[in-house]
């Protein structure tokens, strides 16, 4: 599958496969296959299967009426989503058994809704990782099963220090579903402990238990827990536990990211920084670093807006926000603090020539050429930096007012001192 962004349809029916292609390209931005019969499912899977992250299948055909093509896709290792006018007991039995990501029942005007948000958590999961704790090997096999057949990518561990150890190396886990009963460290402590790294909004942990303990679930909710689940458990109960929490980070990161960055730019905003800044000095001193502020301001910045509008001055904004981005990838907090005024705080080594760096960067925006209202134009920026082991405020006043002098002293310099 690697990264691809494909979807493979196969559906008889060419109205709701037209419903099905123009929505996904259209809200999702997905590629579409769309085959109508068995026959031509099967030689495009041949063909080019791993052009495909998911199969979207039709349990009848008119050349395969009895779930054939499902058989074929997921003897191909194909991740394949069920749609289906027809449902009871016995069918659904026969899903579960399949190992399918999920099924989608044609019976109502949400169908299609329902089944575009299973297609998108699917995309999203390839990206997740999850760890599975559990001193059953048993039970672990079976959820590591059921997750990697929704495409995350998962870890498991036999108990809660196992689960430590997986979670250290791996600290870009989002899930855990852990049991409660496990010899050495238990759920209860496996929670605990996690939580004094990872908030609720960054790491989501359901429980586990086959215990007949009516508190137990609450317990392990107020320890920390996102969510509980009783053993046994119903397939479709289980994934739709696991998809809501992923839905839930995803919903809190987005909220975040949006609190936190510029909407133009997509650098981080005020906000970030000053939230950000001294836990971002008190790290670089642990590690022997000296910190420095650079302001930078685009000259002559108004006008370019009175040239070329506010469109011509967004283009701006964009090109040379990108710029710094690059520049300072590593080791830096990069903010817009407003209008064209930008902040980059970034840790050096003690040897390190701070403003050659800050003077490469205002030369590459000298060399730029921006293309505005049909016409090239060169722009310039202004930059202060202060180095001085201070108090954020003092560092931001001194970077603030070598800005200044550079601004008075003529423009496209770097002032340090």
């Amino acid at each position: 599958m690697g990264d691809t962004n494909k979807v493979l349809i196969v559906e008889d029916s060419k109205f709701f496969a037209s419903i099905l292609v123009r929505r996904i390209i259209n809200e999702l931005g997905f590629d579409v296959d769309w085959k109508s019969n068995y026959a031509d499912a099967v030689a495009t899977i041949e063909c080019c299967q791993d052009d495909y992250f998911v199969a979207l299948l039709d349990v009848t055909l008119p050349d395969a009426p009895n779930g054939e093509i499902v058989n074929y896709a997921l003897g191909k290792g194909m991740p394949s989503i069920i749609f289906t006018g027809g449902f009871d007991g016995k069918l659904r039995n026969q899903f579960v058994a399949w190992n399918i990501v999920d099924y989608i029942l044609k019976d109502s005007a949400s169908s299609v809704d329902m089944l575009l948000s299973t297609v998108h958590r699917i995309y999203m999961n390839r990206d997740i990782k999850a760890l599975v704790v559990d001193d059953s090997k048993t039970m672990r096999d079976s959820i590591v099963r059921l997750l990697k057949t929704q495409l995350y990518q998962v870890f498991e561990a036999g108990n809660g220090n196992e689960a430590l150890e997986v979670l250290g190396a791996n600290p870009e886990i989002k899930l855990i579903v852990s049991d409660y009963e496990m010899p050495e460290m238990d759920g209860f402590e496996l929670i605990k402990r996690v939580r004094e790294t990872y908030s609720k909004n960054d790491l989501a942990i359901i429980g586990m238990s086959a215990m007949d303990a009516p508190l137990l679930s609450a317990q392990l909710l107020k320890t920390g827990a996102n969510d509980f689940v009783s053993k046994p458990f119903q397939v479709e109960e289980f994934h739709s536990r696991v998809s809501h929490s992923m839905e839930m980070l995803e919903n809190i990161a987005l909220i975040r990211d949006l609190s936190y960055k510029d909407p133009l730019t997509k650098l981080y905003n005020r906000r970030y920084f000053f939230e950000n800044a001294q836990n971002f000095i008190r790290q670089a001193e642990e590690k022997g670093r000296i910190v420095c502020v650079g302001m930078l301001d685009i000259d002559h910045f108004k006008n370019v807006n009175d040239t070329y509008g506010h469109d011509g001055g967004d283009t701006v904004l964009k090109e040379i926000a990108c710029l710094i981005q690059e520049g300072f990838q590593e080791d830096s907090i990069v903010s817009r603090f407003g209008g064209e005024e930008f902040c980059v705080m970034v840790a050096y080594e003690q040897d390190a020539d701070v403003v050659v760096h800050f003077d490469a960067m205002r030369q590459s925006v000298e060399d730029m050429v921006f293309v505005l209202g049909g016409q090239n134009v060169h722009l310039t920026i202004s930059v202060g930096v202060c180095c001085a082991q201070d108090e954020l405020d003092v560092i931001l006043k001194l970077s603030d007012s070598r800005l200044y002098a550079a601004k008075e002293g003529g423009r496209n310099r770097v002032v340090a001192q």
